[in-house]
């Protein structure tokens, strides 16, 4: 699905790709494609993880998507002889990199890659409901602008 005049993907997706080392995230590429990305409203629901959130010209979250690399600060290591446990180790500086391709309606400003953590304090309530927004803590660690595409 391409503009017949311009041969750009006509659609509102982008994919991204980011690098990190350490606590530092950069976002390395922006690029329209010609894919349709379901799924990603906002559920009255929110997974503990990191997300990218597509966010419009007043911080409104207009789409959440996971994140499917592993940040963390451990590494797997698989044992040198057959049946002794996995086990994970720290590294001392994490780093690579990942894509992930979100919604990039017309109205989409910029990019925040966030963690959404259980609060503090959610406790016993969370029992009934685990993963409600009231229960989860989000935070910013970096935000993007949006280019190129529709804006």
């Amino acid at each position: 699905m391409s503009d017949p005049t311009t041969g750009q993907p006509s659609s509102s997706s982008m994919r991204l790709i980011f690098e990190y080392n350490g606590d530092d995230v950069r976002l390395v590429s922006q690029q329209p494609v010609d894919m349709a990305i379901t799924g990603y409203d906002l559920p009255q629901e929110m997974m503990p993880g990191y997300h990218v959130e597509v966010q419009d010209a007043d911080d409104a979250v207009l789409s959440r998507v996971p994140v499917r690399a592993d940040l963390s600060s451990t590494r797997e290591v698989f044992p040198e002889q057959p049946g002794e446990p996995i086990t994970r180790v720290a590294v001392p500086e994490r780093s690579g990199a990942f894509t992930v391709v979100v919604p990039a309606p017309a109205h989409a400003d910029h990019l925040a890659l966030v963690r959404v953590t259980p609060a503090e304090g959610a406790g016993d309530r969370a029992e009934a409901a685990p993963f409600a927004r009231e229960r989860m803590q989000v935070t910013e660690l970096g935000r993007y602008p949006l280019e190129g595409g529709t804006r």
